[in-house]
């Protein structure tokens, strides 16, 4: 039995990942089995990754230009792949230049839809261990899980491994924690670092509003300081702690009810009520039901609401002018008075066309006809007809959108706590009054067709 010893010797890459056989001395085919390979190799420790085919050629011919032959190869580790969390949702906060409405539209609030996709979980890939032609072991990295839970209006569906929104709201990622707010809060004024505001659900400012920004909401709004002349707009209610220097400017629209410290110089209008704590000054106000002005006065400008106002003082000892409507809405029912004046003058200009068409058409129809300059007028008529009756039909489509009339005259009070001063406009639907004294204590309603005044 030959000493292999003696006819090769084995080289080890340097990592130990491979083994190769280099000649020393020749040797006879039939005096080397495979096995005699094997028992050699194994001697030397090397027994992994055998390369079967090698050990054939080495046993089965002699060839010196075989040599040096790879008679092992390792197996590198596979380590695994860590699980992700994709985010299939909307995240991006800045607005495209066309989305851009002015200056202040710094950022967007990316927002949720009700049972809306947030994102979806990749499970990890195990890795798998390696070894050497030695048979040593090498480590591979582990597949680390994402590790991200559902939190606050967010479940998470473990067949599709995805994460859904439970209400409409804000996307909030913090640490391990998806959440979906449906209220968004902003700790200081709003500022070009804030930029305007337009949230799905509902926002909360623990400051002020400047001049000239927005605030925009599909929920409540609620803020904690002033507004100036700015623009709130909520499908919900309105909330505003301290009040309104609205500077001509400032607008408040609500779906639900306005709560507010004071109104000053604003245009203020809810779906139910506006209920005030202090005075309601040169403003345009319009509740669907009752204006409440509890501890203060209604100076100046137009209040309308459908069913009640109630305040301390209306009008004031100066005289100034004060319009108090109840069942209608006085600047709709102003606009609608201007617009029908409007509308008779175009009825008038289209009768004075059709007769002067009239008389033309039956000229033409005579043996003499129409002179040159009577069929350019003819034309002109035709003309100006078709230009009058298009202005006609968009003052009867705005009159037709009005919305003039907001409650039941008939059941509509105004109480006034202390006083109603002179130059105060009362307007019950179609009844109007203007008081040329001072009424203490007092209600105002409709009786018999009558505007009344009586006490409390």
């Amino acid at each position: 039995m030959l000493d292999l010893n003696d006819h090769f010797i084995m080289l080890i890459s340097e990592d130990q990942m491979a083994a190769s056989i280099q000649l020393i001395e020749d040797y006879n085919v039939g005096d080397i089995t495979e096995q005699d390979i094997k028992d050699w190799l194994k001697s030397k420790k090397v027994i992994f990754g055998l390369n079967e085919e090698s050990i054939k050629k080495i046993t089965d011919e002699f060839e010196p230009a075989l040599f040096p032959i790879k008679i092992a190869q390792g197996e590198e580790p596979e380590h695994g792949i860590d699980g992700t969390i994709d985010f299939v949702c909307d995240r991006d906060d800045y607005f495209n230049i066309d989305e851009k409405r002015d200056f202040r539209d710094i950022k967007r609030i990316p927002s949720l839809e009700e049972h809306e996709k947030i994102a979806v979980i990749t499970d990890p890939i195990q890795g798998k261990a390696g070894y050497t032609v030695f048979g040593k072991k090498r480590p591979f990295k582990k597949a680390r899980p994402v590790k991200m839970k559902a939190g606050k209006n967010v479940i998470f569906n473990k067949e599709e491994n995805t994460f859904y929104a439970t209400v409409v709201g804000k996307l909030s990622v913090t640490g391990q924690q998806i959440n979906v707010h449906d209220t968004y809060e902003i700790n200081e004024d709003l500022s070009m670092k804030t930029g305007n505001i337009n949230f799905v659900g509902s926002v909360i400012i623990r400051g002020n509003v400047p001049a000239g920004y927005r605030v925009e909401a599909e929920g409540d709004i609620h803020i904690y300081g002033l507004v100036e002349a700015g623009f709130i707009k909520a499908a919900g209610n309105v909330t505003i702690t301290e009040g309104i220097a609205g500077l001509k400017k400032g607008t408040i629209d609500a779906g639900g009810d306005v709560k507010i410290g004071y109104i000053n110089q604003a245009k203020v209008e809810a779906e139910n009520n506006i209920i005030v704590q202090n005075s309601i000054m040169h403003s345009h106000c319009v509740a669907k039901e009752h204006i409440y002005c509890h501890s203060g006065s209604i100076i100046g400008g137009v209040c309308s609401a459908g069913v009640t106002i109630q305040a301390n003082e209306v009008g004031n000892k100066m005289d100034t002018k004060t319009e108090i409507s109840i069942g209608v809405d006085q600047e709709q029912f102003q606009q609608e008075s201007q617009l029908n004046v409007a509308k008779k003058t175009l009825l008038n200009e289209i009768n004075k066309l059709k007769k002067l068409g009239d008389n033309l058409e039956r000229k033409a129809k005579t043996s003499h006809g129409l002179s040159s300059k009577e069929r350019i007028l003819l034309l002109k008529q035709k003309n100006t007809m078709q230009v009058t009756k298009g202005k006609l039909a968009k003052i009867e489509e705005q009159i037709e959108s009005l919305k003039v009339q907001i409650g039941d005259e008939n059941k509509a009070r105004l109480i006034v706590k202390k006083a109603i001063y002179p130059n105060v406009d009362l307007r019950f639907g179609k009844y109007q009054k203007t008081t040329d004294t001072i009424y203490k204590y007092t209600q105002v309603y409709i009786e018999e067709g009558e505007i009344e005044i009586k006490s409390l």
